[in-house]
């Protein structure tokens, strides 16, 4: 692995797990809606002008301050996020034919209204949640806890996917949108996520094993759809990286692609399963 990618990926780790676990909440939302604001900047900056891109990203941000004022309606724009992402697996089994509608620009602002209204909501529930919000499970640690559980998973998938596919990928997968992704890649992600993650928190939880198996199962498939859909728009764009603003990694959307489609299934089934009541 390149040095320069390791060493901004390990940085970037410690960064995001210190920061969760111990920034204020207030100062916490504000970083956080500053770096989905960047995220929606990159995805605007594919389609459109820099200064649209930021006009839009902007409101994003002042949206996303807006919302901090109570929870709301947040739960719904989750779901809907869900839905959304459900939408965005379809577009991408249909491209390239479906090229015309993925390059319109009143598709491509919704797309990222979508993509990213969703996930900071997701996180923000669960930030702010009383009590413990995975307490029906048999998981009784924090928000943050629980917060820095959500990114483990959708980082060791996209972990697993890439480095199970470069050692024993041979077919190809979703080919159509990227030529490295591979069968093998995405079956060792959905099995070796749980078989890594469950063990070790079998050692200091008795949880419920068939939920939380579901539960990660099911985040681990939109974690894979996420980083897919950034292949297509980035594919769409003509592209290979949504920007260069992390040395070895390309943008802030390269890094939380997967996170983007993981954070609302994550919200949604727990409280589908009872788990957030």
């Amino acid at each position: 692995m390149n040095k320069t990618r390791l060493l901004t990926g390990i940085t970037l780790a410690l960064i995001i797990v210190l920061s969760f676990l111990f920034l204020p909440l207030n100062v916490l939302t504000l970083l956080l809606s500053f770096i989905v604001s960047l995220s929606a900047w990159e995805f605007y900056k594919l389609r459109f002008s820099s200064e649209v891109a930021i006009a839009i990203s902007l409101i994003l941000f002042f949206a996303f301050v807006y919302l901090s004022f109570g929870i709301g309606f947040k739960l719904s724009l989750s779901s809907i996020g869900v839905l959304a992402w459900l939408v965005i697996g379809f577009l991408i089994l249909g491209f390239p034919h479906n090229k015309n509608i993925l390059q319109n620009k009143y598709f491509w602002v919704l797309s990222g209204f979508f993509i990213h209204i969703p996930f900071w909501t997701s996180i923000f529930l669960i930030l702010n949640y009383e009590g413990y919000f995975l307490e029906n499970l048999g998981l009784d640690f924090s928000s943050r806890y629980t917060l820095v559980l959500l990114i483990t998973l959708a980082a060791l998938t996209d972990t697993l996917a890439y480095f199970g596919g470069k050692k024993y990928g041979k077919r190809k997968f979703l080919s159509n949108i990227s030529p490295n992704k591979t069968l093998e890649g995405f079956l060792i992600a959905l099995i070796g996520t749980p078989l890594l993650v469950m063990p070790v928190l079998a050692l200091f939880f008795e949880y419920n094993f068939i939920k939380f198996f579901i539960l990660i199962f099911l985040v681990s498939i939109f974690s894979v759809l996420g980083d897919a859909a950034a292949s297509l728009f980035k594919r769409v764009a003509g592209v290979k990286d949504s920007s260069n603003l992390l040395p070895g990694h390309g943008g802030i959307l390269d890094r939380i692609d997967s996170h983007l489609a993981a954070a609302p299934c994550f919200v949604v089934l727990v409280f589908l399963m009872g788990m957030g009541s």
